[in-house]
């Protein structure tokens, strides 16, 4: 039996949003050793460079885009049910529109098809 569109979406949501959370927390992580290494008295340059040394920019990098990769679930998510309200449910874009709080504009651009080997929504 094949799950449901949405059920699937909102486990990718979920997903991306774990990574992202770990992602972030790694950084974060590491930011806070710095902050033990300075209240320890060491210097700035220092304290950069252990950073640096650590993989400062790569982890920075992973957590910009686990975030990224968190808000393309999301956006891929909520086309989906744009899709499904107006397909599924017989709504207008407006009447979509209106019940997401989102422009009448934003709504069209979610409807639009799923690029080819898509498979978010309704089929």
């Amino acid at each position: 039996m094949t799950e449901d569109w949405f059920v699937e979406a909102v486990e990718r949501v979920a997903d991306a949003g774990r990574q992202a959370c770990l992602a972030i927390e790694t950084a974060v992580g590491a930011l806070r050793e710095g902050c033990e290494a300075r209240n320890a008295g060491r210097s700035i340059v220092d304290v950069v460079d252990e950073l640096i040394v650590a993989g400062g920019r790569e982890t920075r990098l992973s957590a910009a885009d686990a975030f990224r990769e968190y808000e393309r679930a999301i956006a891929s998510m909520r086309a989906g049910v744009v899709r499904a309200l107006v397909d599924e449910g017989g709504l207008s874009l407006t009447d979509v529109a209106r019940r997401m709080k989102i422009s009448r504009q934003a709504a069209a651009r979610l409807y639009e098809p799923v690029p080819e080997g898509g498979d978010e929504g309704p089929d």
